[in-house]
């Protein structure tokens, strides 16, 4: 039995927009068509989506290029066995997925009873095999390695937890982020640049705004968090 060895990649090319690579042995082994779309760390690695659970659950380690994560995907189960971890049973299950994690409702694998219009479609890949020591040494340190985070991303992550509704997203480049809100029963996007400070407080003195039922575009417009 041959048994791999995994190592976590975060591609940075694209200022806020981070994907992890799944190096299988140094190779990109799971991508089946080089179009599938990496998952973002925030999916993956701070949701602790790698590390084997019991039962084990389906992670979907890559999503569709298409820019609809559960399209089309390649996921596959985690599961540990004594000294091995193993990934295996890759399939596609689309509308199943909207990002590395199952929908809870699911349950921890989503092909068991699974109901759509679009069966699971089998990916031709072997059962991987890491040892379990050197596996969870590397994802360990991925999970815990925040270099690709940039100021917008740690103010986005911060506001979430402060202000869930208020569904904040890094710009594609720059300095901002931009938060979605809705206004008379209209939904509206605004870019916010960052003005210098700590993510955590910067979040708290944007939540602070929002929670005094101020509109992200006034408060755009007069700069009222600088």
């Amino acid at each position: 039995m041959a048994v791999s060895t995994l190592t976590i990649h975060v591609d940075r090319s694209i200022s806020n927009y981070p994907k992890v690579i799944l190096l299988i042995d140094g190779v990109e082994r799971l991508t089946s068509t080089g179009d599938d779309e990496a998952s973002d760390p925030a999916d993956i690695l701070d949701t602790g989506a790698l590390l084997p659970t019991d039962p084990p659950r389906r992670v979907a380690f890559y999503g569709c290029g298409c820019g609809t994560f559960g399209c089309s995907n390649v996921t596959g189960l985690v599961v540990q066995s004594g000294d091995l971890v193993r990934w295996t049973d890759f399939l596609s299950l689309t509308g199943a997925y909207a990002s590395a994690l199952p929908d809870p409702e699911d349950g921890p694998d989503p092909a068991i009873g699974f109901d759509t219009d679009l069966p699971p479609k089998r990916h031709a890949l072997p059962t991987f095999t890491f040892d379990r020591e050197q596996y969870l040494n590397a994802v360990r340190a991925a999970m815990a390695d925040r270099s690709w985070e940039t100021r917008p991303r740690a103010v986005v992550r911060h506001l979430r937890a402060l202000q869930p509704g208020t569904h904040p997203w890094a710009t594609l480049t720059g300095e901002s982020i931009t938060v979605h809100h809705t206004v008379d029963g209209m939904a509206w996007s605004t870019d916010l640049p960052l003005p210098p400070g700590r993510p955590s407080q910067l979040a708290e003195s944007l939540a602070a705004l929002l929670d005094q039922g101020l509109d992200p575009r006034r408060i755009a417009a007069e700069r009222l968090w600088r």
